[in-house]
């Protein structure tokens, strides 16, 4: 949803934004994407992956090795009481956050339950960098982004922090109408 208030995200560094070849190919190859963002074919040239994050190295190999041991090791996600169901995606795409000390922004709650957890690394909403990227002056609020927000509630997304509606509407001086 991020991709469609600033097309650019990861194209201008000011962003601060980057993605991986597994996140492209999962945007437009899965039929939840396909189904769910149909507007997603718009920004297929805007969501180019980092070429320097890489899946070879040590760091990623040791980390990768690391997360596959804890999921066999079926360490409990202590929010759900389960163990943690991560993909075979889930654990590259934590290998890659771990290995290039980055922060992470997805929806997905067993990884961003499993990164906060075992690796204290806590997820960014949406609204949070929306509220970033306002703060920055590299955004701002007009018509197209109050409805694209709007989406965010029709499209199911999930609901923002309490704190950060609050911080938009102090930035914007508007009530935030998302979900």
């Amino acid at each position: 949803m991020l991709i469609r208030i600033a097309p650019d995200m990861f194209i201008d560094e000011r962003f601060e934004c980057v993605t991986v070849n597994e996140v492209r190919k999962e945007i437009f190859q899965t039929q939840r994407f396909k189904t769910k963002y149909a507007w997603r074919k718009n920004y297929k040239n805007k969501i180019i992956p980092v070429i320097n994050i890489i899946n070879t190295g040590n760091d990623f190999t040791l980390i990768y090795d690391s997360i596959n041991q804890l999921i066999d090791a079926c360490i409990i996600n202590k929010k759900t009481a389960r163990t943690f169901g991560l993909s075979s995606m889930d654990k590259r795409i934590a290998a890659y956050t771990i290995a290039n000390k980055l922060q992470i922004s997805s929806d997905d709650k067993d990884l961003i339950v499993f990164l906060e957890q075992e690796f204290d690394i806590k997820n960014i909403g949406p609204l949070a960098i929306v509220n970033d990227w306002i703060k920055k002056g590299l955004i701002a609020l007009d018509d197209n982004l109050q409805n694209i927000i709007e989406d965010w509630k029709m499209n199911d997304e999930p609901p923002q922090p309490n704190l950060e509606k609050e911080n938009f509407e102090k930035l914007t001086g508007f009530k935030y109408l998302g979900f």
